[in-house]
C-alpha cells in the first residue's frame, strides 16, 4: 500500500518539478553558453534526461525497499511515504544544486 501511494504521489510531482526546472532551466544554460548554442541544447538535453533518471532510480529504489516495522494505522502510512518522499525530493533537490553550481561555474570559467 506504501509503495503504491509513494508511486502515485512521487510520478507526478517529479514530472512537474522535471518541466519546471527544464522551462527555467533553459535560459540558464542558454546564458551560460550563448543563446542557440549546439553545446548549449546538448548540455540542456542531458540534464534532462539525467534528472529523469534519477527520478526513476529513486522510485525504483523506493518500490524495492521494505518498510522498517509493520504498520499499526493509518498514520504509519502517511509517516512512511512522506520518508520516502522527502528523501528522494531531498536527493533530486541537491543534484539539482549541484548542476546548477556546475554551469555557473563553467560560465563564470568561460567570462574571464
Amino acid at each position: 500500500m506504501i509503495r503504491l501511494i509513494f508511486a502515485i504521489v512521487f510520478i507526478p510531482v517529479a514530472i512537474l518539478i522535471g518541466e519546471a526546472i527544464h522551462c527555467y532551466g533553459k535560459r540558464i544554460v542558454a546564458h551560460a553558453f550563448g543563446d542557440g548554442s549546439p553545446i548549449g541544447v546538448a548540455v540542456g538535453g542531458l540534464l534532462r534526461i539525467g534528472y529523469y533518471l534519477v527520478a526513476t532510480g529513486l522510485l525504483m529504489w523506493n518500490l524495492g525497499v521494505e518498510g522498517g516495522r509493520p504498520h499499526q494505522a493509518d498514520y504509519d502510512y502517511l509517516t512512511e511515504v512522506s520518508l520516502r518522499l522527502g528523501i528522494s525530493m531531498f536527493v533530486l533537490g541537491f543534484l539539482h544544486g549541484f548542476n546548477v553550481l556546475a554551469v555557473s561555474l563553467f560560465h563564470r570559467k568561460n567570462a574571464v
